[in-house]
């Protein structure tokens, strides 16, 4: 399109020059003609005053004017002799046209009239000819002719024309290549820029404009398409990591109103028993139903039994949320783990003893850590409880301690059965219950696991179970 326009231009302009040699500059060649025939006039009118006009020495002069303007210049006296002339004009030539610019006697002949002389075009019948004639008297008296042919003047316009024609068809194919050429180094970067906005609509932000040696507007343009390219690619970068973070936070609120779901059931459920045994056994008391001393007291000790089950069940339920909710504010100290097992193990050697479970030791020397004492206790503590309650067969609990470094791992064994393998995954689940009829028995929640997991995953330690041919075994690892 480019190339079309730039054509069409340059043949408007080859008009236009072609209007101006055919309508204007024969007028204007011939106003130059008459304009040196005056200069040459003036020139010889003033030698004649100054009378070095017949002189020898201005013979060259006079030479030199008729041969640059390629006049015929001829100066006569009144007696008809010939005193200086330019051309190869005779005296009868001379005269005949003299007398054909005299006895014409009307104005508007005249191109130009003055009172020492005048200019017009006049035809020669005699060699069938039209001149340029300036007819004059000199200062000194003498009659002069300047006369220029028009078939020179046409001759001239002739050559002009082919002239212009060839510069115009050199001057259409130099431009077309040059077009051509400006174009191809136009359009390339344009080609580029136009298929790095494809790729840029395709979110595809890797391709990135090269400019050349040469820095032009559109090199310009093509610095600010990579620098927006980037910026595109990073706010798309950033979107998407928003859009992920939204997809998360949706998904979490969705997780949450799916376990606030749950945990309504389940403590409705789990509260649901205790009440009702409370609710029961105070009903009967009312009802005068325990008659005597020990029937009264039996009653009692149920109601404080299961009002101690709710107690311990609605302590674990809000330290847990504390801790999955990230509200649970702990501060790191230094404190002995080996002293803390041993405080844990010994505030339970009632249960350990009435259940006749032999207690063994594998633990290292005392391990000092820098951690939260408190979620260190909630997690072992767990561990021991589920211990004892589930220890059976050869009833042995085995702690152990061992020291890996920057890590120390704490285990707790138990003899028994092993848990299923398509349950381990659900143990840490709140509320969940792999037998519950014997949770129900100790009075377990189902949420001492998921204290545990909660735990240790604000410690940034792990945690697992593994069954042994004979037990299982629970374990978890802090840093120090």
């Amino acid at each position: 399109m480019l190339v079309i326009v730039v054509v069409l231009i340059i043949l408007f302009i080859l008009f236009m020059m072609w209007i101006l040699d055919t309508f204007l500059m024969s007028y204007v060649y011939r106003n130059e003609k008459i304009s040196n025939m005056e200069t040459t006039f003036r020139e010889l009118d003033e030698a004649s005053i100054k009378g070095g006009l017949y002189d020898e020495d201005f013979d060259r002069t006079f030479e030199q004017l008729s041969f640059n303007y390629n006049l015929d210049i001829a100066v006569m006296s009144y007696d008809g002799s010939i005193l200086l002339s330019g051309g190869k004009d005779t005296r009868n030539t001379i005269l005949r046209v003299i007398d054909a610019v005299l006895s014409d006697k009307s104005s508007d002949k005249y191109l130009v009239q003055s009172q020492s002389y005048s200019v017009s075009l006049v035809e020669d019948k005699y060699v069938d000819d039209e001149y340029l004639v300036l007819v004059g008297t000199l200062s000194d008296g003498n009659l002069i002719m300047i006369r220029y042919a028009v078939a020179n003047m046409n001759l001239t316009m002739q050559i002009l024309d082919r002239t212009l024609v060839i510069v115009a068809l050199l001057s259409f194919v130099v431009a077309f290549i040059l077009i051509e050429i400006f174009t191809r180094r136009l359009t390339q970067p344009i080609h580029k820029l136009t298929e790095l906005s494809k790729r840029m609509s395709e979110q595809d932000f890797g391709a990135k404009y090269e400019p050349r040696n040469v820095w032009t507007e559109i090199d310009v343009l093509g610095d600010h398409m990579n620098t927006m390219s980037e910026s595109l690619e990073n706010t798309l970068v950033e979107i998407k990591k928003a859009n992920a973070q939204l997809k998360k936070d949706i998904e979490l609120k969705e997780k949450n109103e799916e376990m606030r779901s749950e945990f309504l059931s389940a403590v409705s459920h789990e509260l649901k028993t205790p009440i009702s045994l409370i609710q029961g056994y105070a009903e009967g008391l009312t009802e005068g139903m325990a008659d005597d001393k020990e029937s009264r007291d039996y009653y009692c000790d149920v109601i404080v039994d299961e009002s101690l089950k709710m107690n311990h069940m609605v302590n674990q339920l809000l330290s847990l949320n504390d801790l999955e909710y990230g509200q649970e504010t702990y501060e790191k100290t230094k404190f002995n783990i080996t002293e803390l097992i041993r405080t844990v193990v010994d505030s339970s050697n009632i249960l350990i003893e009435q259940k006749d479970i032999t207690l063994e030791y594998e633990i290292d020397n005392d391990i000092e850590v820098e951690s939260s004492e408190n979620l260190v206790y909630m997690a072992f503590s767990n561990y021991l409880s589920n211990a004892i309650h589930y220890c059976t067969g050869d009833k042995i609990i085995r702690v152990t301690q061992r020291d890996k470094g920057d890590k120390v791992c704490v285990s707790v064994y138990n003899s028994g059965d092993n848990i299923p393998e398509e349950i381990i995954e659900r143990l840490w689940e709140r509320f969940y219950k792999a037998d519950k009829a014997r949770t129900r028995e100790y009075g377990g929640s189902g949420v001492g696991l998921s204290i545990v997991k909660a735990s240790i995953e604000t410690l940034g330690g792990r945690y697992g179970v593994y069954n042994l041919e004979s037990g299982v075994t629970f374990w978890f690892e802090i840093y120090k």
